[in-house]
């Protein structure tokens, strides 16, 4: 399937997939970075959701419970229990997605996070502290910080002066204000964003005599870590201390807290990993049962229970040989491997959650089964625990646990979870199209068994 022309938002538009088959497919706004988009997929065999890169804070699912193509595969709420049963037999209008296809790039992070608007807030209220002749460097080290670069530009009435590169993406995007904020002279502004690597003269500290500069990084944090970290910034600059770094929690990738209120809205059939920690052995896909159990549709008897099935016949290691001992538990995420200014490192460790293996390993400890948990405590060094032990430590909902009742819609209260993080994935598919043509191709070409769509697609998946 090739496409030769640009598709707009919430069009649907029909694509061939072979002589006697035609699929639809809806782009949607995925709140990753510019031109980040969800597909809604229908075709004769089912309708799938692939979320591509997706950050579902509340906004959004407001957004998507609203948008009209995506309305038909909302079902009904508890609340609506006594219009479900006054309705009888009749034909339901809505329908159920046969699955929804994941961003799991940080599905092992159970930290409830700010959103993009609190933490951008958050950090406009810092910036206003410092002397109007501070310069400022925002570390967008990649696609997805254009939230921060808007709200200083708004907050401050200014342009960001950015690097050639990203003026030639950032020009060319549909977005007016985000092409009409970016700026070539370094001159004109104090906000600058250009090439961490090779950074104009006004922020390189070194030929910066005289001249106050603050570097911006952005790191994974929880909400009560970000309170407070503004809290002790704030005494810091009325005590007189020397501030020159600021951390902004803004998040690109959806955390497990947004990512279980996001599949509950839908109630799919199955939910699929779009991506996977190789090093796991798919212990990270296992688990996945467990996380989302209580988020799907009911079980139909024409329709297997797919995720431990396709895992135990897809290669997975077997818990009996899986060894995780050569694991880096100190290995930490992509924002704590780019950060820029001296001593940011140590700022970080003092506020910030690193990502670390270890901290991936605790979150998925929680969702396992007994025979596969046993496997995490021997990496972690610690001999099989009770579970009372695994449910004070768990994070969010340990799986022998009851789970608590998701939301069905996005105007529901958002769950709450523990803190414990996962790295946060600095690629945006660059295989995507091949991607996505995988899975129409598995969902709805040809009478392909799911064991060998799923063998296949786990050979030829780039994780």
């Amino acid at each position: 399937m090739v496409i030769k022309h640009t598709v707009p938002l919430n069009t649907p538009t029909e694509f061939e997939l072979s002589l006697t088959e035609t699929v639809t497919i809806t782009l949607i706004d995925a709140n990753h970075c510019p031109g980040a988009v969800m597909f809604l997929i229908e075709g004769p065999r089912g309708t799938v959701l692939h979320t591509g890169d997706v950050r579902a804070e509340p906004w959004l699912l407001t957004y998507l419970s609203r948008n009209p193509f995506l309305q038909p595969y909302i079902p009904d709420t508890e609340e609506n229990l006594r219009v479900l049963i006054a309705r009888g037999d009749q034909a339901s209008l809505t329908k159920t997605l046969s699955a929804i296809y994941l961003d799991t790039a940080c599905m092992l992070r159970g930290t409830v996070v700010p959103t993009k608007e609190n933490a951008v807030k958050g950090l406009i209220d810092l910036i206003a502290l410092f002397d109007k002749d501070t310069y400022f460097f925002v570390n967008s080290w990649t696609w997805g910080y254009e939230d921060v670069l808007k709200g200083i530009a708004r907050a401050f009435q200014c342009k960001i002066h950015v690097d050639r590169y990203k003026h030639a993406v950032y020009t060319h995007l549909s977005d007016p204000f985000l092409r009409s904020l970016v700026t070539r002279d370094a001159t004109s502004t104090r906000f600058h964003a250009c090439e961490r690597f090779e950074r104009c003269s006004f922020v390189d500290v070194p030929t910066m005599e005289g001249k106050k500069v603050v570097y911006v990084n952005p790191v994974t944090m929880g909400c009560a870590q970000w309170e407070a970290y503004r809290v002790d910034v704030r005494n810091r600059l009325a005590r007189g201390k020397d501030v020159d770094r600021l951390l902004v929690p803004l998040e690109r990738h959806s955390p497990l807290p947004e990512l279980l209120n996001l599949v509950a809205l839908f109630r799919p059939r199955r939910v699929v990993p779009n991506t996977l920690v190789p090093a796991l052995g798919g212990l990270d896909w296992a688990a996945m049962r467990a996380m989302f159990k209580e988020c799907m549709a009911p079980p139909t008897p024409e329709l297997r229970d797919s995720i431990p099935h396709e895992l135990n016949s897809s290669g997975a290691l077997h818990s009996s040989v899986l060894d995780l001992t050569a694991l880096d538990l100190t290995d930490a995420d992509s924002a704590m491997q780019n950060l820029v200014g001296d001593s940011a490192q140590l700022e970080v460790q003092k506020w910030a959650d690193d990502g670390s293996m270890r901290r991936r390993l605790e979150v998925l400890r929680g969702w396992l089964e007994p025979q596969d948990r046993v496997i995490i405590e021997r990496v972690l060094g610690r001999l099989p625990s009770s579970r009372s032990e695994h449910r004070d430590s768990a994070p969010l909902l340990p799986r022998n646990d009851p789970a608590p009742k998701t939301p069905k819609r996005a105007n529901r209260p958002l769950m709450q979870a523990k803190r414990y993080v996962e790295d946060s994935d600095d690629s945006s598919d660059d295989d995507g199209s091949d991607a996505h043509a995988r899975t129409a191709r598995m969902l709805f070409a040809g009478d392909v068994s799911m064991e060998e769509s799923v063998k296949s697609w786990l050979s030829s998946n780039p994780l």
